[in-house]
């Protein structure tokens, strides 16, 4: 046991410490509901520069580095709920219960509906765009 805790590597403090583990979590999930609460709230200045990052001069289309920042936080997302789950597999694998490390777990599953609302909200307005309805967009 006393090799393990002393090894250096950074990727093993996420499996032997739970609490490093949802840390690193909250602070990967952190861009998106900060990003979502500015737009909600409209916080300025931080809105105008969000609102010409997001569309172009004619107001209407989207501007790509918008896209691309929206899908980087998604995936910031994705990857703190992957951190967050490592801890819960480990306790899985070593025959212990899935809530021994409940700050993990309900970290986990709130990023899962928050990823399921965000995929889902997707998909519910681009479905009439996918089966073929004139004019979706």
């Amino acid at each position: 046991m006393q090799n393990i805790l002393q090894n250096k590597d950074p990727m093993k403090n996420i499996v032997i410490n739970p609490r490093a583990a949802a840390i690193i979590s909250i602070i990967l999930a952190l861009p998106f509901p900060v990003l979502f609460m500015i737009a909600w709230l409209e916080i300025e200045p931080f809105n105008g520069l969000l609102n010409t990052l997001f569309t172009e001069a004619d107001g209407y289309r989207q501007n790509a580095l918008g896209v691309v920042v929206t899908i980087g936080a998604a995936l910031l997302l994705l990857a703190a709920f992957i951190v967050s789950l490592v801890p819960i597999a480990r306790n899985i694998r070593e025959g212990n219960n899935i809530v021994s490390n409940p700050l993990n777990l309900l970290l986990a599953v709130a990023l899962l509906v928050v990823i399921t609302m965000f995929v889902g909200g997707i998909i519910i307005d681009q479905y009439p765009c996918w089966i073929g309805v004139p004019n979706c967009d």
